[in-house]
């Protein structure tokens, strides 16, 4: 289920869920805002898989990025594709294209075995990239993670809107 925060430019608002997921299976990184317990932000670029309405995460066991996220869950991200500079002849003339969904949710960390493979074929897939099962000995080595969306918004902007999504 896709909710939506209040977005100023409606007409380059999208809804269908389709279209969202669509846009998260297609993109490379996703831009994840933290910020810690006292307001100091941070955003980081991180690679990432999308699958069934689920966004997972891998990293280093240690470091900003998890310090920030075991004082405050909550983070902000956003995917973008197909992003072009328009030009004009005049600075008035200069626009952007892209494809975007920026969304709200919380990270929980992901240790067990069975749960973090299943996370890192999510991840590999995205990618087109070959899997290998983390074992008992080496399951400890990397961080995996998930996002529980609370809410994502989809935006077009010089890309034709297509007729069937609002």
């Amino acid at each position: 289920m896709v909710m939506e925060k209040e977005m100023r430019r409606t007409d380059k608002r999208v809804s269908d869920e389709g279209w969202i997921a669509d846009v998260l299976r297609a993109g490379q990184v996703i831009y994840i805002a933290l910020a810690s317990c006292d307001g100091e932000p941070y955003v980081v670029p991180m690679g990432y898989g999308y699958d069934g309405g689920t966004i997972y995460l891998h990293g280093a066991r240690t470091g900003l990025k998890r310090d920030m996220i075991a004082s405050n869950r909550r983070v902000s991200f956003n995917v973008a594709i197909g992003i072009e500079v328009e030009r004009g002849e005049l600075g008035s003339g200069f626009s952007m294209k892209y494809k975007s969904v920026t969304g709200f949710g919380e990270v929980r960390e992901i240790t067990d075995l069975d749960d973090k493979n299943a996370a890192l074929a999510v991840l590999m897939r995205q990618y087109d990239g070959p899997h290998t099962d983390l074992t008992e000995t080496n399951k400890d080595s990397v961080w995996v993670a998930r996002i529980d969306v609370k809410s994502m918004t989809g935006k077009i902007s010089g890309y034709p809107k297509p007729a069937a999504i609002s």
